[in-house]
């Protein structure tokens, strides 16, 4: 039967982690999450991420994002020069009309903590000391967690999204793991997965990933989280690997728990640079 592995124990080791590193700041650091409060499952999800960081010492204020565009642009502007917030979180989906990239630059590269800007971007791909986004860096962890050191691990990565599968590739390649990048131009996705001790799948399909993708003892990181008819799923067929003896993340306890936690520690992060 497959084991699932569920990230509470490890969040709970990075937050214990973040709340040392904020007791040592001069004030508690302070978050702007910019988000479409229309959109009820966003609204939601930041008012539990308001919860854990309040649970970090960390401020996290909610915020809908301005009307227009334009708006949008100035905010940020707003935002970057304001020396009472230490970081900002651009929450998706972003307005129409505004770009991942051109909100990074305006915000600049020391209150972004989601890994976007240029500068924390070309870091990060060049090997250098970066912070990385934090659902990408929450997947190098699960990985050292369940599978030990990455130094030679054959590790494919399903989705090639500038959030996930780039920034993630370049931090397993600096684990010195090998890493191949699938995505939705691979043409025969099985012959590449079936050959990785580990999988990371980011695509955002619903049944992608089934037991003729994987091979025994293979550890699989599911990071999708897709509405189906009988609640929330990620990209794997768990109900084909019945009988296979593989390790799967669960969804959304395993890769969520320590997404959260590594975005908590990316704002202490933050707030720590500009206390500088």
């Amino acid at each position: 039967m497959p084991s699932f592995f569920t990230g509470f124990e490890l969040a709970a080791r990075l937050n214990a982690e973040t709340r040392r590193r904020v007791a040592a700041l001069a004030r508690p650091p302070r978050c702007v999450a910019l988000l479409d409060a229309a959109n009820a499952g966003m609204a939601a999800y930041a008012r539990r991420q308001q919860a854990f960081a309040g649970e970090a010492g960390i401020v996290l204020a909610p915020e809908p994002y301005p009307a227009n565009p334009e708006a949008v642009m100035r905010r940020l502007a707003e935002l970057a020069g304001d020396e009472e917030v230490d970081a900002v979180v651009t929450l998706y989906p972003l307005p129409a009309g505004v770009g991942a990239l051109e909100a990074a630059l305006a915000l600049g590269a020391g209150k972004d903590v989601d890994g976007l800007h240029p500068e924390n971007a070309g870091a990060l791909a060049l090997g250098a000391p970066a912070r990385p986004p934090a659902t990408a860096k929450a997947c190098r962890l699960i990985a050292e967690e369940l599978a030990g050191p990455l130094k030679g691990k054959e590790i494919v990565l399903v989705g090639a999204s500038r959030i996930v599968g780039r920034p993630l590739a370049s931090l397993l390649l600096d684990a010195e793991a090998t890493v191949t990048i699938t995505h939705a131009a691979t043409r025969d996705l099985a012959a590449h997965t079936r050959e990785a001790d580990i999988v990371i799948t980011a695509a955002g399909v619903p049944g992608l990933i089934g037991a003729g993708h994987l091979r025994d003892g293979a550890t699989v990181l599911d990071v999708s989280i897709n509405r189906g008819p009988h609640g929330l799923v990620g990209d794997v067929d768990v109900a084909s690997l019945e009988g296979r003896s593989v390790t799967v993340t669960h969804v959304p306890d395993g890769v969520g728990p320590v997404t959260t936690a590594c975005l908590l520690a990316n704002i202490a992060e933050a707030a720590a640079g500009r206390a500088l």
